[in-house]
């Protein structure tokens, strides 16, 4: 029921709000499928990224958040009740991977972001290869997306052009039956950064 009410909430006060004091653009929305286990991996600049998303996508998402979030009053509180769930970076967070397995299995989206940070100058950094090995044992395709100026989002910044553009899916089906290693994950890591990249050149292009 929360998360209910926080989806009309976000997405007819936040959403406006934000359209209201930054250009907001968002495209490829048509290359996320309606249903089915999906991997959504996007690039991450700021702490309005998930609230984008969560506007603009049509699907209950499930977010992967770094467990310090937890830890504040009410934000944490939140977090926990619109389907986010926390990992512990810099380890190997063995109920956060049983959690994504379990969102998955259930046919639902992963949120992720594969830098596992936020980029304070708006390069991508290297990738975590959380987002492809969930990719590889659930069948699921991924979703590419590049973010660009969250960062400057209001009230950081006035009427700053916010895009958002969704690739088209990612199928790693042909890594299905290969035996999975580390040089496979870094394969599969490559070509998803690699696809973000070029959605970045887009938005900057476009």
């Amino acid at each position: 029921m929360f998360y209910r009410i926080m989806v009309v909430v976000a997405r007819w006060l936040i959403f406006p709000f934000l359209r209201l004091f930054n250009r907001v653009r968002i495209t490829g929305t048509e290359n996320i499928p309606k249903q089915g286990a999906l991997v959504l991996a996007a690039n991450h600049l700021s702490l309005w990224d998930p609230i984008y998303l969560f506007c603009c996508v049509d699907r209950k998402l499930n977010f992967m958040a770094k467990a310090e979030l937890f830890k504040i009053p009410v934000i944490g509180w939140v977090i926990e009740h619109v389907h986010g769930f926390p990992v512990h970076r810099n380890t190997i967070d063995r109920t956060a991977l049983k959690k994504s397995s379990e969102v998955l299995e259930k046919g639902e989206t992963l949120v992720l972001f594969p830098e596992g940070t936020r980029s304070r100058t708006g390069e991508l950094l290297p990738f975590y290869d959380g987002a492809v090995l969930f990719a590889q044992r659930s069948s699921a395709p991924v979703i590419p997306a590049a973010i660009l100026n969250t960062q400057k989002s209001f009230p950081a910044g006035f009427r700053q052009t916010i895009h958002i553009r969704f690739g088209q899916p990612i199928d790693f089906s042909e890594y299905q039956e290969r035996k999975i290693n580390s040089a496979l994950l870094h394969e599969m890591t490559d070509q998803l950064r690699n696809r973000i990249q070029q959605l970045q050149e887009e938005n900057l292009n476009s």
